[in-house]
């Protein structure tokens, strides 16, 4: 008789930091294309890993204190995937590891919206994170035990609202209509659960919570100082308690989710922080265990629209990076740019999966990508500029192939579970070879 041995999940997590000189600036304006030096330091930024491994496999989940990564910024966004595999000596292939950023405006102006990318302290700095984020994927991948996933649903209010705001002169930003009514916090749409996946080891600690949740971090938006915002103190509670593991922040569909105020600051950050910690940590009791032995990770690159602005090379097009994970029933996919809470919404809606997440600001950013009726409103969203240059049609294609991978990622049969890299182990061409 034939025995079977499917080896169980592992998961290991890690935190490095990527905390910039002060003279990696901010962005000051994204529609005058300006940044600016930082004048000090309230907290450092981290790069936090999750890292998992099934059928020999590895796979990567990156997230970042940063506002945003764009293929212009790392110097390519293939070869910047090339070079962090080169990091772990390849036992990470490129194509399993996915970058998200917190989207935090307190750290460096990474999204090419300004000529910062260009100047050597810049480059140095960068140079720093591609290291730094290929030694925590090994350092998690060093602390992997065997795990058990779990999934728990809360919710948060009174700490993010649809920020769009229409008055008789038009669309306005929620920021500029202070104090917020409370009629404004019911308007739609609008999605303020808490999301948290947990891994588990087998003696019952906890390698890595990750927590899921949608808005933008602008508390300390433009304050002159190094902050990783409400991403950054979720996880510090969640780490000061030591029973929770490694904590990693996921941000959401927000591109039009806004915090009540902006620019409130270090209190503000560390209020809704604390309360997206709590929010995440009374859900858990109710978590129910996901059976996940196995991973599967399916990825596809499509071609969106854009329109012609001034500054901007005349092209027609610009690549968006998708990922979808399958953990058992639950799927998680990774979106690039700044999707709308409807988009985000409707992707889960669509979904055949009974438990999906859907993750924006993921890999090469895209920058807004306002769904068409958004285009008629008019608002910052629309540009156009480095910030929204996408055609009115973008989120339509980029919904419908989102929701087209996540189905061919459910119809995927165990044969076909994994997705090996056609080439093992993964050897970069020389001349993307980076020196040490």
């Amino acid at each position: 008789m034939l025995e079977t041995n499917i080896s169980r999940l592992k998961a290991g997590a890690a935190v490095a930091d990527i905390t910039p000189p002060l003279s990696v600036g901010l962005l000051t304006s994204s529609t005058r294309g300006e940044w600016a030096p930082f004048q000090s330091e309230r907290t450092p930024l981290k790069a936090r890993a999750l890292v998992l491994e099934s059928g020999g496999q590895w796979f990567a989940f990156v997230s970042l204190d940063l506002l945003a990564l764009q293929s212009i910024s790392v110097g390519g966004w293939l070869r910047f995937k090339r070079e962090l595999a080169e990091g772990t000596s390849n036992v990470f292939h490129p194509d399993n590891i996915v970058i998200t950023c917190t989207h935090t405006h307190n750290a460096p102006e990474s999204g090419g919206i300004t000529d910062l990318y260009q100047t050597s302290q810049y480059q140095n700095w960068f140079k720093k994170v591609r290291r730094n984020i290929s030694q925590a994927l090994l350092d998690a991948r060093a602390k992997a035990r065997e795990c058990i996933v779990s999934l728990a649903t809360g919710k948060l209010n009174n700490y993010s609202l649809n920020r769009r705001i229409p008055t008789g002169n038009g669309i306005v930003m929620s920021d500029s209509v202070q104090p917020i009514a409370p009629q404004l916090f019911l308007r739609k749409p609008i999605d303020r659960r808490v999301r948290t996946v947990q891994f588990s080891a087998l003696d019952g600690s906890i390698i890595a919570t990750v927590v899921h949740a949608i808005c933008h971090p602008v508390n300390e938006m433009c304050l002159p100082h190094i902050g990783w915002d409400f991403p950054g103190e979720m996880c510090r509670v969640l780490e000061e308690q030591s029973h929770l593991g490694t904590a990693l922040f996921f941000n959401g569909a927000a591109g039009d989710v806004n915090p009540p105020t902006v620019s409130g600051g270090a209190i503000a950050a560390k209020a809704h922080g604390e309360a997206l910690a709590e929010a995440a940590t009374s859900s858990l009791p109710q978590s129910q265990n996901i059976e996940a032995e196995q991973v599967l990770l399916q990825r596809r690159t499509i071609k969106l629209p854009i329109r012609s602005t001034k500054g901007r090379p005349l092209l027609r097009t610009c690549p968006a990076h998708l990922s979808a994970l399958r953990l058992g029933n639950l799927a998680i996919v990774f979106v690039p740019g700044e999707i709308f809470s409807e988009t985000g919404l409707a992707i889960e809606k669509a979904s055949p999966f009974p438990n999906t997440i859907v993750v924006g600001f993921a890999e090469s950013s895209i920058g807004y990508v306002p769904p068409k009726h958004v285009f008629q409103e008019g608002g910052y969203e629309v540009g156009p500029g480095k910030w929204s240059f996408l055609q009115e049609q973008a989120e339509s294609i980029l919904r419908q192939e989102t929701e087209k991978l996540l189905k061919s990622l459910a119809a995927a049969s165990k044969e076909s579970r994994f997705n090996k890299p056609k080439s093992s182990p993964y050897k970069a061409p020389q001349d993307l070879r980076i020196p040490a």
